[in-house]
């Protein structure tokens, strides 16, 4: 067949395509209602709308048959950004396109079958120009939709982030208390909750990142905010398992230590809560990434302080500074207070004889000037030397 054949077919073809575009686009958005869920059972995109877009995405597309082309994808990538501006799934537009995709093929073979004459060049020269048209528009729709979806998570998460500040700080307006705050940010409006503060790797960077969706996944529900120095969040923990899952969490995730404060149940009380939790982390290290606020009253009451309790442990323990083994000494007496006083547990822990204990904590009361025997004295020594451990 001559290239002019080929040319006049072609042609035809286009001609008949472009004459069906309207009400191809009537049926290709009638399709789309009926064979994909989301656009029958959600109202975010009306059927006015799916038409005109179903409409302009074949018009486009049989444009494509004049030729190689420049494409205006205005269209297409407006057709993006709407549905991404409606929340319509990505992989749910897809499927519409696909949907187009077999609806635009039916007609041209319908065309090729009603002109029994329709040479073989001609409909791949049609075919190749359908498909570079479509892949120019998909390509065109989908950038507009991750661009308008990045810009929405962007002000969502800014969003969330002045909510949760607004919920932290006590901020409220008349249209927004504690309650209608913490119910646009997903968050149940009874508790018990804990506030959760970890420290951040470096400035402005997340200490536990992707922590809502992790907890989500354990229908856990928090909101979180990002400080210079501290991730903080509040969660939902309405179970002792919740709790259980979101301190194993934490510990899997941290790396810089975190810190828990105990359980309230009003949402008035988050500043409280906040503070603890701050204290808390203060009190983590390496041994102890994980600092509940009651679960660890002398490494919290070690750190609350940091100048002056320095000064009460330099003021206890000053006698032991030169000593050449304070080390040993330390260590014995941590072991020692870990087992509950028990010498012998201490010596098994510490692979030496209980007498070996015993000469060690005698030259600790020796040094300090105070006895393991008398309860004042003996609170003093395990303060200062865990103030000696969490400070130094």
């Amino acid at each position: 067949m001559s290239a002019q054949r080929t040319a006049e077919q072609v042609s035809l073809i286009g001609t008949e395509l472009v004459r069906r575009t309207e009400q191809l686009g009537a049926v290709v958005a009638s399709a789309i209602r009926d064979e994909v869920d989301f656009y029958r059972d959600a109202e975010v995109v009306s059927q006015d709308q799916l038409v005109e877009s179903c409409t302009d995405n074949v018009r486009f597309i049989f444009g494509g048959l004049a030729g190689p082309q420049t494409f205006d994808t205005t269209p297409a990538a407006l057709t993006g950004e709407s549905r991404a501006q409606s929340r319509v799934p990505l992989h749910v537009v897809m499927s519409a396109y696909r949907i187009g995709s077999h609806h635009i093929w039916q007609a041209l073979l319908d065309i090729v079958e009603a002109h029994g004459d329709i040479a073989q060049q001609a409909l791949l020269t049609v075919t190749e120009r359908i498909w570079e048209a479509q892949d120019v528009y998909t390509e065109a729709m989908t950038s507009g939709y991750r661009r308008r979806a990045t810009q929405q998570a962007v002000a969502d998460e800014a969003e969330r982030a002045a909510l949760t500040e607004a919920l932290f700080s006590g901020t409220a307006s008349a249209n927004h208390g504690p309650w209608e705050i913490a119910d646009l940010l997903g968050l149940p409006t009874r508790g018990p909750y804990v506030v959760v503060a970890a420290r951040t790797p470096e400035l402005g960077k997340h200490a536990l990142p992707g922590i809502v969706d992790i907890l989500r996944s354990a229908d856990i529900y928090s909101a979180w905010r990002l400080l210079p120095e501290l991730q903080i969040g509040i969660v939902h923990v309405p179970s002792l398992a919740a709790h259980a899952s979101l301190i194993a969490t934490l510990r899997r995730m941290s790396s810089h230590g975190v810190g828990v404060s105990p359980q309230f149940d009003a949402l008035a009380e988050i500043g409280t809560a906040l503070r603890y939790a701050r204290i808390a982390v203060t009190g983590s290290n390496a041994s102890e990434p994980v600092v509940e606020f009651e679960d660890s009253v002398l490494g919290i009451a070690a750190v609350t302080a940091p100048d002056v309790n320095l000064r009460l442990a330099d003021a206890v323990l000053g006698g032991l500074a030169g000593v050449a083994d304070i080390d040993l000494l330390r260590q014995t007496f941590r072991v020692w207070v870990g087992h509950r006083g028990s010498i012998p547990e201490a010596a098994a822990a510490l692979f030496c004889h209980p007498n070996t204990v015993r000469h060690r904590l005698r030259r600790i009361e020796e040094c300090t000037g105070r006895s393991i025997n008398v309860p004042l004295e003996l609170a003093e020594l395990c303060l200062a030397f865990e103030i000696d451990s969490r400070l130094r």
